[in-house]
């Protein structure tokens, strides 16, 4: 069983190197692309405003709003709105939203979620590392996981209400659930 768990930790440990060397140098360190700096305290995402995101949310990612799909409308290239459908506008707007907030939180919440599963599988690496006790590869694994992690920058209280509810809201920004209230 030994030979079996060191294994299991070699292959994972080239996996992610591959995924390192593979990725441009720019990239590494880009997991908070909602915004660049901590936000501003009116800024900051509240329990109600991430319920009410997420409801809306589901809505969007089951409707064909002037038909546009929900990848072609996100703003994970970067941008302001101007451009999106009229359409699309008039009913954010109905649901009470403004379409650059909107789209803001949404990859304020993508965001948040890479760092959330970026944290999750650097606490798991740091369990598998006591139990393999002294392995160099996911000792490098763990530290360059750290440095990565160091550099988002993710407002803490905005962190721990993606985390207190992670997987629902992965499944909800895929298009895979509804917010339960």
């Amino acid at each position: 069983m030994q030979r079996k768990k060191k294994i299991l930790i070699l292959i994972a440990s080239f996996l992610l190197l591959a995924v390192v060397l593979t990725t441009p140098l720019a990239e590494l360190g880009r997991f908070g692309g909602a915004y660049d700096k901590r936000p501003e305290p009116e800024q900051t995402l509240s329990l109600e405003e991430l319920n009410a995101f997420l409801n809306v949310w589901s809505e969007f990612m089951r409707k064909d709003i002037a038909g546009y799909s929900s990848q072609q409308l996100s703003l994970s290239s970067g941008g302001a709105a101007d451009g999106f459908p009229p359409q699309l506008v008039r009913w954010l707007g109905r649901q009470g939203w403004n379409v650059e907030r909107f789209f803001y939180n949404e990859q304020k919440v993508r965001g948040l979620l890479r760092a959330a599963a970026l944290e999750e599988n650097l606490n798991a690496n740091r369990r598998l590392l006591k139990e393999a006790h002294g392995n160099d590869n996911l000792k490098n694994i763990i530290r360059s996981q750290e440095e990565q992690f160091g550099l988002i920058k993710v407002n803490p209280e905005e962190l721990a209400l993606i985390k207190a509810n992670l997987y629902q809201v992965n499944q909800i920004m895929d298009g895979k659930a509804v917010l339960k209230n």
